[in-house]
């Protein structure tokens, strides 16, 4: 990619000029040029209707964030290069977070056996909650996962007795700042 700096022909410029090129200034001042862009012809496959569906609503989370001077210094203070505040909570409204795993080593039915779970997201996991249910599919426990030193897994800890342990299930929800949701279930 071609870099100049300090351009006459482009000082200035910003907008679409002569129908064929399109400029725009960057927060870090860069001018980026790219060719006009205008609507397609092509009807719009359920992929792209789906994308779209969700980047309005992210645009509703990240305005909604804006208006909300806490939530806005939080997303702020997390920007880097050209990023704005508002275009990482729009991404993060977009991008679910990620259940990668359970980890059930350490549990064998009994109170104050651990169930460690990992979750990720793009910006950030807010919280965690891990189900127990029986063989038969009954809800044995229901409870919030506890952020390990780690930052990647929680762990929560059991508070009931497992009569049957083969065939039971254990469910990991991870939730992030706009709620987006994300869920792992096994079976024990």
């Amino acid at each position: 990619m071609a870099k100049n700096s300090d351009n006459l022909f482009t000082e200035g410029f910003r907008g679409t000029v002569g129908g064929n090129m399109t400029f725009s200034r960057r927060r870090s001042g860069k001018v980026i040029v790219s060719k006009r862009r205008g609507p397609s012809s092509i009807p719009p496959t359920e992929g792209q209707l789906q994308a779209r569906e969700r980047f309005k609503v992210g645009s509703i989370y990240a305005k909604a964030v804006m208006a909300d001077p806490e939530n806005k210094k939080i997303y702020a203070d997390a920007t880097t290069g050209d990023q704005t505040a508002y275009n990482l909570a729009l991404r993060d409204a977009i991008k679910a977070p990620v259940v990668h795993s359970i980890d059930a080593s350490g549990y064998a039915g009994l109170p104050g056996n651990r169930i460690v779970v990992r979750a990720t997201d793009d910006f950030k996991v807010t919280g965690v909650k891990v189900s127990l249910r029986t063989a038969a599919g009954d809800l044995l426990e229901e409870g919030n996962a506890v952020m390990l030193p780690t930052g990647l897994d929680w762990a929560y800890t059991a508070t009931s007795i497992l009569d049957q342990f083969s065939g039971a299930g254990i469910k990991a929800t991870a939730f992030d700042l706009p709620l987006n949701e994300d869920s792992l279930e096994i079976i024990l």
